[in-house]
């Protein structure tokens, strides 16, 4: 069986800097949706030794369908297994990319896994016994701990804390019916005050129903997908309302913005060309735009734009952080 296990501070929710600990470890993002996957990192894991790992070889750039455990220290010092991901991709070296994304400018990871093959245990049912582990990377070879470890993660079928969003929920209407248009909309908030998006959505999608030309209903529910970082989705809702009104800046905006996120930067160029041609004042789209330059090779429109942004905002860190990356 190809398993590893990695060691990690401990934290609730491993989703960065919504969580409960004051400073963000590199494990800190682990569990944090990001259009379908998730994305590990932590302290030495910066280079890993696939040959190590059950089937890798020493020339391997990379090793699939691995398991990965989480383990970590609670606050009485006992290391507990917190999660898992399955079906993971493990790599040798970890990647770093310059990220459009707002908490994670330079974007790092040795493994990704699919989100729906993940889960990370609520703290009160982190309960599993894990060997003593500094932090880091183990290649367990006892075969009783792995086939322990392994029936447990396949019988478990309890409670989760990554959030998931429900399919069901993603174009299914809601079964409230209002006098007015605009209720379906309070009732939202209502709902999104709770987290409690699928319901959101559901009221969205039943105003839109209603009212199919307008595009208010696909732009709420446009902002939570890309909230949620389900770009994927986003990216869809978003076409519509550019279908219904062509000129909506935010929607253009919104759009080169996820083309960024996703990695599309010729056309992230071309949907913020339109949003920044009409909204000249705004740098963080103009520093979103350069990063896309950047991927595109066009390294001197790049630092033209981080040294534009930076000019109008020197208090802001992230504009500085981008003129210092192009030197």
């Amino acid at each position: 069986m190809k398993i590893v296990f990695i060691n990690v501070p401990w934290m609730k929710y491993y989703t960065g800097e919504g969580d409960e600990e004051k400073l963000v470890p590199t494990c800190g993002y682990n569990f944090q949706h990001v259009n379908g996957y998730y994305y590990g990192y932590g302290e030495g894991l910066d280079q890993i030794a696939l040959e190590q790992i059950d089937g890798g070889l020493a020339n391997d750039t990379q090793v699939e369908d691995v398991t990965v455990v989480w383990t970590s220290k609670n606050r009485e010092g006992e290391n507990k297994v917190i999660g898992w991901y399955k079906k993971a991709t493990i790599y040798r070296e970890a990647k770093t990319y310059l990220s459009m994304d707002g908490e994670r400018l330079f974007f790092k990871y040795s493994i990704v896994a699919p989100a729906a093959e993940a889960l990370l245990l609520p703290v009160e049912l982190r309960l599993l016994d894990a060997k003593e582990m500094s932090e880091g990377i183990s290649f367990e070879k006892d075969e009783k701990i792995i086939a322990d470890v392994a029936m447990y993660i396949h019988n478990y079928a309890g409670d989760k804390m990554n959030y998931l969003f429900a399919k069901k929920d993603l174009e299914g209407a809601s079964i409230l019916n209002f006098p007015e248009y605009e209720m379906y909309f309070a009732k939202a908030d209502e709902f999104l005050a709770k987290d409690l998006y699928g319901k959101a959505v559901r009221c969205f999608n039943k105003a839109i129903a209603l009212e199919p030309e307008l595009a208010i209903g696909y732009e709420c529910k446009g902002s939570i997908f890309l909230s949620l970082k389900m770009y994927d989705e986003a990216l869809e809702v978003y076409k519509k309302v550019l279908e219904i009104e062509p000129d909506n800046e935010n929607a253009h905006y919104c759009l080169g913005l996820i083309y960024g996120l996703i990695g599309d930067y010729k056309n992230c160029v071309e949907e913020m060309n339109f949003y920044i041609n009409r909204r000249k004042d705004d740098m963080n789209a103009l520093a979103e735009r350069g990063i896309a330059y950047y991927h595109l090779g066009e390294k001197e429109l790049a630092s033209k734009a981080f040294k534009k942004a930076y000019a109008a905002e020197p208090e802001n860190l992230i504009f500085k952080q981008l003129v210092d990356c192009l030197g």
